[in-house]
């Protein structure tokens, strides 16, 4: 069966990337060929990847919720938007987890200029200054343009600290050209999946921070409230206050929920 994918372009449907998202999210083995055969079941000509995410997840949180929540993770970062700010906060927080003391937003001085970077962090003798460009669509990719200035950019704070080296990250993927032009040059990368099976989603599931949007009974205006507030991880939850609930506006009921699902959704993490 003949699918569309989000940028129009067309594909055989491929029930074994279904399968390998599902058994990615933990699913149990019995869910995740039901849901796969249920989606076979429905599919048409012309029916969009969007479709099949919308009712995969539809038929998966009425089995298993916190499968749902790791399943829609990929999304879930997208409405971490719409700006690209709390995408640079949630990114910090990563690298946090692995160690590195960050600023987001800092202004640093380079050889020539001084550069605002969206993150910049140090852990021992190494820093880092991090561009991360955030697409609020699956379609969104990072082009050879953003690598060519990160490079130049990372060019000039070597310049004056040669501990300093660019990363360019991002919440989707990079156009060919950026990838040849990031291995020419030899530029720390990441995308969702780049490198292969060494990307962002990598280390987001090894250390489990998966993004406070992972919910879907978390109302999206509460949502929206506490990404601005800079809450942006999902255990953020367990640590949230009864009246802290109340002021974004999520009833009692929801917050039990939540914060049992934030507790349990990282009780497994990935070797």
């Amino acid at each position: 069966m003949i699918i569309k994918k989000s940028d129009g372009a067309e594909q055989e449907f491929q029930a074994e990337k279904l399968t390998r998202a599902l058994t990615r999210a933990k699913v149990p083995e019995t869910a995740t060929k039901e849901i796969v055969f249920e989606i076979e079941k429905l599919l048409r000509p012309g029916t969009t990847t969007h479709n099949i995410y919308e009712r995969a997840l539809h038929l998966l949180e009425a089995r298993d919720p916190l499968g749902a929540a790791r399943f829609t993770l990929k999304h879930a970062m997208m409405e971490l938007g719409p700006t690209g700010f709390p995408f640079e906060q949630y990114f910090a927080r990563l690298m946090e987890a692995y160690g590195w003391k960050t600023q987001v937003g800092a202004t640093v001085s380079g050889k020539c200029v001084k550069h605002e970077v969206d993150v910049y962090a140090e852990r021992g003798e190494e820093k880092r200054e991090v561009e991360a460009k955030y697409h609020n669509q699956s379609s969104g990719r990072t082009d050879v343009k953003v690598a060519l200035y990160v490079h130049a950019r990372h060019l000039d704070l070597s310049g004056k600290d040669p501990s300093v080296r660019g990363v360019l990250v991002t919440n989707t993927e990079f156009t060919s050209e950026a990838i040849a032009y990031g291995e020419c040059v030899e530029m720390k990368m990441k995308a969702w999946n780049y490198p292969r099976d060494r990307g962002l989603a990598y280390y987001i599931e090894s250390k489990c921070l998966y993004p406070i949007t992972v919910f879907s009974s978390l109302p999206k205006d509460s949502a929206r409230a506490l990404v601005q507030d800079g809450r942006v991880l999902a255990s953020e939850l367990i640590s949230l206050t009864d009246d802290a609930a109340a002021h974004y506006k999520i009833s009692e009921k929801v917050f039990e929920t939540l914060k049992e699902q934030a507790s349990a959704l990282c009780e497994h993490r990935l070797e």
